[in-house]
């Protein structure tokens, strides 16, 4: 595939009749390009649909009305039977639908050993536990635990993760189903990363208006190593440029073109990048020390006492589940894919917590959708984690939504959280540039490292699907009084 002129829509119809798949599709500087992709993989996907006669077909061009209201130009057949495609529908302003769908979980061997029993909150008011067995309890039946001792009952919340409801036999019209394909399309990928992908395509196409570079689709590779050149030279690290590569290539693979990306010229350009930029990840762990350390002074840095005991639970379970932070708290207005109180069991033994049970279920990489158990005792620091988290429940509202509530029942922000942990840094002498709040998932798997786990339970236990985690141990880092 040769270089593109510089005026692609004036000889269109004379490359159409050369290749068998073209487009002249332009990238706007659209701000959702991720979203307005479905719109043209339904387009592509209702041609095929007429052209294998599963559709009758009505003419050589039909049109689909987007999401936004657009009249999108289908594919169009030649003479010769190539499929000529029209102008990709990156205008649509439609936001990206971030709803992930989670399946039911299943009991394991984490969730529910040998004798276990799953009580709901509905029968658990008062808490009765029988000294004698162990249970599951979800984390709500702690909600105000002494108002429940005195007799008051919890509303029914369920400890399950939200099923996927089967909504029966579709319509036997083919094209009925693409509105799902949609749904699948924009769910494939977590918003976080859609936001990304956005934010690339944003600087590729101010990229190319600066260049005078048309922006067609498909991309040569050439164009695409112009774009590295340039990110590399306005001072954007390797990782980002690697990171915004991955955008252009999501966008060419959905969209079943060769993606430019991994040709051997990109992937050598991206190494020497590498070579030449500074890639030192100077985030250091927060270790079990450092985290006696920041619990101990949050009474100095947090007037109330209740946002103390919730912040102390948050520190302490952020450490012990090897979370991400931006799953714990959300920014303003978007909480809903963050850890909820229903989404916390606690299994007790001999009449006491013992374990904490966390239901991830959407998470960085989980593309398939299933909720991912992760297990938690008290852990080596001076304050249990397990006794810190009910000393925080029993005082929270009883309220269903996310699990970290400040005293005036509103969720935790992540700009709150990130104010509160530098005061916290500051107030124990340490560099807040150096410790932030992605420092407590650096120091859970340093933690484990160093007590002998092995990749595989490290790997298990931050939800990593590669080994990227290895990164991420830096025993240099821990004092040798630890």
């Amino acid at each position: 595939m040769g270089p593109k002129k510089k005026n692609p829509s004036s000889n269109t119809g004379q490359r159409a009749a050369k290749r068998q798949k073209t487009t002249n599709d332009t990238v706007q500087n659209d701000p959702n390009v991720i979203q307005s992709l479905t719109q043209s993989i339904t387009a592509n996907i209702l041609s095929e649909l007429k052209k294998v006669g599963v559709l009758p077909s009505t003419g050589q061009q039909e049109t689909i009305t987007t999401l936004s209201g657009q009249q999108t130009a289908m594919p169009k057949e030649t003479n010769a039977g190539e499929i000529v495609n029209e102008p990709f529908p990156l205008q649509a302003q439609q936001r990206i639908n971030s709803t992930v769908t989670s399946s039911t979980p299943q009991s394991t061997t984490a969730q529910h050993a040998q004798g276990a029993t799953q009580i709901t909150a509905a029968s658990a008011a008062p808490v009765i536990i029988p000294e004698s067995s162990e249970q599951q309890l979800p984390a709500a039946t702690f909600v105000n635990l002494t108002q429940q001792l005195q007799g008051s009952r919890i509303p029914e919340v369920s400890t399950r993760c939200t099923s996927r409801t089967n909504h029966g036999a579709r319509n036997t019209d083919a094209s009925k189903l693409l509105d799902d394909i949609e749904k699948l399309t924009t769910a494939a990928i977590a918003p976080s990363t859609a936001a990304t992908y956005n934010r690339a395509w944003r600087a590729f196409a101010s990229f190319c208006t600066s260049y005078s570079i048309p922006c067609v689709l498909p991309l040569t590779s050439s164009i695409v190593a112009l774009f590295v050149a340039h990110l590399f030279s306005t001072a954007f690290s390797p990782k980002t440029i690697s990171t915004y590569l991955s955008a252009l290539g999501y966008v060419h693979k959905i969209l079943n073109y060769q993606d430019p990306t991994q040709s051997f010229l990109i992937q050598k350009l991206i190494a020497g990048a590498y070579r030449l930029g500074n890639t030192f990840d100077i985030r250091l762990p927060i270790t079990n020390h450092i985290l006696d350390k920041l619990v101990s002074c949050l009474p100095q840095v947090v007037m109330e006492e209740n946002n103390q005991k919730m912040f102390r639970a948050l520190f302490l379970f952020a450490f012990s589940a090897f979370a991400r932070i931006g799953e714990l708290v959300g920014s303003e207005g978007h909480y809903d894919e963050v850890i909820q109180i229903s989404d916390v069991t606690f299994t007790c033994k001999a009449g006491k917590p013992s374990q904490v049970n966390v239901c991830f279920k959407t998470f960085k990489h989980n593309s398939s959708g299933i909720p991912k158990f992760i297990s938690f005792s008290h852990g080596d620091c001076k304050i249990s984690a397990v006794e810190a988290l009910l000393q925080y429940l029993n005082t929270r509202k009883n309220i269903t939504g996310p699990l970290f509530l400040l005293d005036n029942s509103s969720p935790l922000t992540r700009v709150k959280f990130n104010h509160i942990l530098k005061k916290c840094l500051l107030m124990c002498g340490l560099d807040s540039t150096k410790y932030k709040g992605h420092s407590f998932r650096i120091g859970a798997a340093t933690a484990a490292a160093l007590k002998g786990c092995t990749d595989a339970q490290i790997r298990a236990m931050g939800r990593w699907q590669s080994n990227a985690f290895q990164k991420y141990i830096r025993s240099n880092h821990v004092p040798t009084s630890e």
